[in-house]
């Protein structure tokens, strides 16, 4: 039995997973049924712990000094003696570990998100003026959280990620996007295309249908923060248009957006500036971090799901939001024009440009066909791209090639 060490910034649970990279849990556990690997996974948390999730060793780290964790991951693996390393994602600090040599054992890094290639889209289309308005007192006190210094932090951290990089010899990826980009970086790494595996409760649930009542249209988004490079702004702009058509239309948005937190930022103080502005307070709703299966009863319950991104290296909410068959609006930005084909699985719109994104999310609620037929194409592609079966086998295949 091979042994397999996650360096992961989600702790697995028996409780249902909120945070992003909730997908990970269950392809370990499916890993760790297949009886050729043990699996372990390490993250970060407030309490240094380790129990057993399903057969995997999960191991919590408490948060210190870079030299420290170094030496404390370093440890860790030595005792273990890993057949593979994976690293989940760059952003965090188990990339710069392996930069600075502390994990002498074979490692693959699977690229989640690339900052660098990010920074670009940072502002996410907003005009100087929109700029200048997330600058409250909060922001003037405190510099950092500035849309411009957190920009250039975000750029520092991208610099570091290429550098880190750059010392890896295989890389895995979940698109074309982040293959092309990742090839200027480290043309001598060995890249390895990876597939996606969505949550237990997308596959199992029953699908979208289309709702005749056009009254009061409902229009789901998520977003893990409040950051301006996801688009939310350009959303509540396009729903101020189709308040015009349909004045009790209802925009609700999950993920951790901070409305209604004393540390509120200026960003979603913007936010809440468009929604007041445009008289939309009874047409904008924050329903907080989700659940997988209250996320699956928000995509049913709406006629339409749009992800408004100015950059994405997957999006696991397109998929997922396909898989049920919910009609998506989507920006045609980063990777997210490889999930879909436009006019037949979704519909495209320039991400900037937020009288298409209202007007094909309109099409949408009318257009019965349209939508049906989204709907159908887009749950065949997704059942066959992100098949659990293929999936496990892909990484299966990953894993003996290294080892």
């Amino acid at each position: 039995m091979k042994k397999i060490v996650w360096l992961s910034n989600v702790s697995f649970s028996k409780e249902l997973i909120r945070a992003t990279g909730g997908w990970l849990q269950p392809l370990a556990m499916k890993l760790n049924h297949t009886g050729s690997f043990k699996m372990y996974n390490l993250a970060l948390g407030n309490k240094a712990e380790e129990y057993d999730v399903d057969g995997i060793s999960q191991i919590v780290i408490l948060k210190k000094s870079d030299k420290a964790l170094s030496l404390e991951v370093k440890s860790i693996l030595d005792k273990i003696k890993p057949d593979l390393v994976h690293i989940w994602g760059t952003e965090g600090i188990w990339a710069a570990i392996y930069k600075n040599g502390f994990i002498s054992f074979k490692t693959i890094i699977d690229i989640q998100g690339l900052l660098f290639a990010y920074t670009q889209f940072y502002y996410g289309g907003l005009s100087y003026l929109e700029i200048f308005k997330t600058i409250t007192i909060k922001e003037l006190i405190m510099p950092n959280r500035i849309l411009t210094q957190r920009k250039n932090k975000f750029r520092e951290r991208g610099y570091e990620e290429v550098e880190a990089l750059k010392c890896f010899k295989h890389i895995s990826y979940q698109s074309i996007w982040v293959k092309n980009h990742v090839q200027y970086i480290n043309s001598k790494a060995n890249l390895y295309a990876t597939k996606i595996l969505l949550r237990d409760s997308f596959y199992s649930s029953p699908k979208w249908k289309f709702k005749k009542n056009k009254g009061s249209p409902v229009i789901f988004s998520s977003s893990s923060a409040a950051v301006s490079y996801k688009g939310i702004h350009v959303l509540i702009k396009a729903t101020k248009f189709l308040k015009r058509q349909y004045p009790n239309v209802k925009l609700r948005l999950a993920g951790n957006l901070m409305v209604g937190n004393k540390m509120i930022d200026g960003y979603s103080l913007f936010l809440k500036s468009l929604v007041d502005k445009n008289d939309l307070k009874d047409n904008v709703f924050y329903t907080g971090s989700l659940s997988e299966k209250e996320i699956v009863k928000e995509l049913l319950a709406c006629d339409v799901c749009v992800v408004p991104s100015f950059v994405e290296t997957y999006c696991l909410a397109f998929a997922e939001a396909m898989i049920l068959g919910v009609p998506v609006v989507a920006s045609y930005a980063g990777a997210m024009p490889e999930l879909a084909q436009d006019r037949k699985e979704a519909l495209f719109y320039n991400s900037r440009d937020v009288v298409a994104c209202a007007s094909m999310i309109a099409q949408l609620i009318e257009d019965e066909k349209l939508a049906s037929d989204i709907s159908k194409y887009a749950i065949k592609r997704r059942e066959l791209e992100n098949a659990p079966e293929l999936v496990l086998e892909n990484q299966i295949q990953i894993y003996n090639q290294l080892i």
